[in-house]
């Protein structure tokens, strides 16, 4: 189980194009000596499948590896007699090779960012025409030219997809903790790090969704007016049938349906530019479902939420909102 999943990091590191950040994180987790054998044994399996020989340029790109990750030559009278460095060698080259090769083949392909700040929205067209409707606070990473047999693009954020349909080369769309597989079809995808829960929307068509729990994974396939919804929290998973108003965001819109208190204090952050303070061991992270259609202000969401958790008070200072428990009289 463990060879197989090591196997499917790597070969996802070496056929797609990733942020330089990430690469130099995958290749120091490469050479850490954890599960150094089931490494060894997953590079050796991905080097004899892609069959490339190595050439000048190649080797090139090793020696930026070595000064990446810090391994230095070692003098030759070192390697004379020690048979045991010589298969610590023999097991290390294919790593050089391979990531060589990954660094040659990708030096032409360019990573693109597209990040919007707090209270913004932003459009943006794929290299195969599909659309990206990216809400506030959100980061989408793809290649210039998806050249592989997937499309694979990386979102940390939410967004609405409007794929184009291209039945010989899926895309796919990646977060920290699920993905997101489809052929051609509109979907909605919230996935931002501070958040309690994962959430994936189908408009229609249809869609795969894997998610990465722990050891284990599990996938899902989506029919159209069906969600998904991941809890990071409680590892649980839940599908439910929903309508057209749950991705109102896209017309300025805020449905919160079974949301976090937590998750509802995040997207009033990024919908009005404001830190929102408050002590979370006084606040119950208690789920809400409520809608707001009216393009309501700030200050109406939060009468709105005294009415419903009817026990706190806040405060405005320009762009810094403090939300105050009230204390409960035990003398009543």
């Amino acid at each position: 189980m463990k060879d197989n999943y090591i196997y499917r990091i790597l070969n996802q590191f070496f056929t797609y194009s990733y942020p330089s950040e990430m690469e130099e994180k995958v290749q120091k987790w490469i050479v850490n000596d954890r599960w150094s054998e089931e490494k060894e044994n997953a590079l050796s399996t991905i080097w004899n499948e892609i069959q490339v020989a190595p050439n000048a340029k190649t080797y090139h790109s090793l020696d930026k590896v070595k000064k990446t990750i810090g391994l230095e030559e070692k003098p030759k009278l070192l390697l004379k007699h020690n048979r045991r460095w010589l298969k610590y060698a023999a097991a290390v080259i294919p790593l050089f090779l391979l990531v060589g090769w990954y660094l040659y083949n990708s030096q032409n392909l360019k990573t693109i960012e597209i990040v919007t700040a707090n209270n913004e929205q932003r459009q943006c067209t794929l290299p195969d025409g599909t659309t990206v409707l990216l809400n506030s606070d959100t980061k989408l990473t793809y290649p210039s030219t998806f050249k592989d047999a997937t499309r694979v693009v990386t979102l940390e954020g939410e967004a609405y997809f409007s794929v184009i349909s291209n039945s010989s080369q899926p895309f796919i769309v990646t977060t920290h903790k699920l993905s997101v597989r489809v052929l051609g079809t509109k979907f909605n995808l919230s996935a931002y790090p501070m958040d309690d829960r994962v959430i994936t929307t189908l408009n229609s068509g249809s869609i795969q969704v894997h998610i990465e729990s722990g050891e284990s994974d599990s996938q899902y396939i989506l029919k159209p007016s069906q969600q998904i919804v991941y809890d990071k929290i409680d590892k649980s998973v839940l599908v439910n049938t929903v309508t057209d108003e749950s991705v109102g965001w896209k017309d300025g819109l805020l449905i919160f349906q079974d949301a976090t208190f937590n998750d509802i204090v995040h997207t009033l952050q990024r919908r009005f530019n404001v830190t929102i303070r408050y002590d979370k061991q006084k606040f119950a992270n208690d789920p809400y479902t409520i809608k707001f259609i009216n393009h309501e202000t700030l200050e109406d969401i939060l009468h709105v939420l005294q009415d419903v958790m009817g026990d706190f008070t806040y405060a405005i200072q320009t762009n810094q909102v403090t939300l105050i428990k009230k204390e409960v009289n035990k003398n009543r």
